[in-house]
């Protein structure tokens, strides 16, 4: 069981930067080391996991061209943090929160320059034995440093993990809005 929560918990931070990276390529790096801290007491496990993740990635999905009129190269920095309560065999509980941390972008053709802002929490809990399905919502905006304007993301992610602990379903789901 604590073994196929954890899975659960990884599930959603993977969402967590793919929500962040629509187009994440392979150039994604933590630029230190996770901090992690534990307790355990009461038969229930404590862990809190804090990580810098800095990637780059081009921004080109057709709603953006939309209100951009170009793709974006950007650098992300977004701060994670993730807290877990798990009493084997019983319940898991687990917040994430992700705070931006400089991640900014260029238009592809105009070199006009973008900043981010985003701030989001989670919540999952599960009680019991999986099959897990859950949902994440993301919002970022998208702030124009000249002549274009800005937008908003907002992303829907939803999963679902079987009895085995494998991630069997996995949608994403992007819309924007010009603002």
């Amino acid at each position: 069981m604590h073994r196929t929560l954890h899975v659960a918990a990884l599930a959603l931070l993977t969402a967590c930067a793919d929500a962040a990276a629509p187009n994440a390529n392979e150039n994604a790096a933590a630029t230190a080391a996770p901090s992690v801290a534990q307790a355990t007491g009461g038969g229930a496990q404590v862990t809190m996991q804090q990580q810098l993740i800095e990637e780059n990635y081009v921004l080109d999905r057709p709603g953006v061209l939309a209100c951009s009129g170009e793709p974006i190269s950007i650098t992300a920095r977004t701060r994670i943090v993730l807290q877990q309560v798990i009493i084997p065999g019983e319940r898991f509980h687990g917040t994430f929160h992700m705070t931006e941390q400089g991640s900014s972008g260029v238009g592809m053709d105009t070199g006009l320059p973008y900043r981010f802002v985003q701030s989001q929490s989670e919540s999952v809990r599960i009680e019991g034995e999986l099959p897990y399905t859950g949902n994440a919502i993301f919002d970022r905006r998208v702030i124009s440093q000249g002549s274009a304007p800005n937008f908003q993301l907002h992303n829907v992610f939803h999963f679902t993990i079987n009895g085995n602990g494998e991630l069997v379903v996995d949608r994403n789901e992007i819309s924007r809005v010009c603002l």
